[in-house]
């Protein structure tokens, strides 16, 4: 088949099938109405559903109002079990703020207790000093400086060798 016979066929299948727009307009325009539609409808069912349902609720209310005494009496026990929590919650925090205040204690004397130990602390400050001056390597003047520290000792050692 040529060409002009292929273009013939496909124009006559064309004409058979019909124009592809039925509203008048292009394929595009077409394809929104029916989304539109589509949405429309779906919209529509949902609202129809929705109201079935808000419609049927109140009908479907199974338990009977109680009667006003056993609310009170219902009250009444979860007002009991209320106060027994608060007053376990009570107690609790009670616990922990006497730990709190222990703590406390306990730290001031510490405090104190290191307060009282002057030497201790100069001793542990002079071993710092010597150890900084032994590792940059000045020897004689940690010996010179702190001679009854350990560090010294190691500086008299570097020295020796």
């Amino acid at each position: 088949m040529n060409e002009q016979a292929l273009r013939q066929l496909v124009k006559d299948a064309d004409a058979a099938a019909g124009a592809p727009h039925a509203m008048g307009g292009d394929l595009a325009t077409v394809i929104q109405h029916r989304l539109r539609r589509r949405r429309q409808s779906q919209l529509a069912g949902a609202s129809i559903v929705l109201c079935a349902m808000l419609a049927v609720v109140p009908l479907i209310r199974t338990n009977p109002k109680p009667s006003g005494q056993a609310d009170l009496s219902r009250a009444r026990a979860e007002l009991s079990m209320i106060r027994l929590q608060a007053d376990s919650q009570a107690a609790t925090v009670n616990r922990l703020v006497q730990y709190q205040q222990s703590l406390d204690v306990r730290t001031k004397a510490a405090r104190k207790f290191d307060r009282g130990q002057p030497l201790g602390r100069l001793q542990q400050q002079r071993e710092s000093a010597a150890r900084l001056l032994t590792q940059d390597g000045e020897y004689r003047r940690a010996i010179e400086l702190f001679p009854e520290t350990h560090w010294a000792s190691i500086a008299r050692q570097r020295l020796q060798t």
